[in-house]
């Protein structure tokens, strides 16, 4: 008897639009939480868009009501691959930091349209972007309080520096929701839109970020990530190391004939 071949779910939706590559959480039934099988699929996803040069600009985004309800902690209770601490710390480092790690150092921009909650490792995921656009129903919140844990997902680098100690130290200990109107008077939200038009201004603004200078956009992340571990001095030293990169570049050449034919006209 032949065996049927099992279709594999498809927790990770991709596409390319354009010069943006949308990767969007695809498990509305449960809130887009993140099991095996999703990390597996977002880890892939988000390396193939790091090297596809036709994608210029990657958009995270979720299914349904919930950017992401974090991890999936049935599957920590059943068998599904997280039966012992040590399963849970290797999970976070061979699977969830190589992800972080490359949203925030791939030389293209990386927005969170946050079409709801981001919650635990999904509230992670939205912070590791370099833009998050939010609706108002959306929320951040640091459940890890509630289930006996300390925060992970790098987010006890990033909620400090993004929100200041207080807030991250209040989120962490009480376990509490940060609303997107109180995220973006903190600046961790960029901008708020209604749901209705999340993904219009979404992708109005990656096909802005994509028209962009494609080596100008990996210069100005680069600098900023090596900014906020280093000197005023040091900082000041990469960007001169990295405008001497840019200087003899096409893209500046290219930029300097523009301006002076635009002045021209004037």
């Amino acid at each position: 008897m032949n065996e049927m071949a099992t279709e594999v779910e498809q927790h990770i939706d991709v596409e390319t639009e354009g010069g943006i590559g949308w990767i969007r959480f695809n498990r509305p039934e449960k809130m887009n939480a993140i099991g095996a099988l999703t990390r597996r699929q977002l880890g892939d996803a988000i390396k193939q868009a790091e090297r596809d040069d036709a994608v210029r600009v990657v958009v995270l985004t979720g299914a349904g009501r919930a950017f992401s309800s974090g991890a999936d902690v049935t599957e920590m209770v059943s068998g599904g691959g997280m039966r012992t601490p040590e399963d849970v710390g290797n999970v976070l480092r061979n699977e969830y930091m190589p992800m972080l790690q490359r949203l925030r150092t791939m030389p293209k921009p990386v927005i969170a349209a946050m079409n709801g909650p981001a919650v635990g490792i999904g509230a992670s995921f939205a912070l590791a972007c370099d833009i998050r656009i939010a609706t108002p129903e959306a929320y951040i919140l640091e459940a890890f309080v509630n289930i006996g844990l300390a925060p992970d997902g790098g987010v006890s680098w990033l909620l400090p520096r993004l929100a200041g100690t207080g807030v991250a130290y209040e989120m962490f200990f009480s376990g509490r929701p940060l609303s997107a109107a109180d995220a973006h008077r903190l600046g961790i939200i960029n901008r708020l839109v209604p749901a209705d038009r999340l993904e219009e201004e979404v992708r109005d603004l990656g096909n802005q970020l994509a028209a962009q200078p494609r080596q100008a956009i990996a210069g100005a992340k680069r600098a900023v990530n090596h900014a906020l571990t280093s000197t005023y001095e040091e900082a000041m030293e990469f960007e001169s190391y990295l405008q001497e990169a840019q200087a003899g570049s096409s893209e500046f050449a290219a930029g300097v004939q523009k301006f002076l034919e635009s002045r021209r006209k004037k």
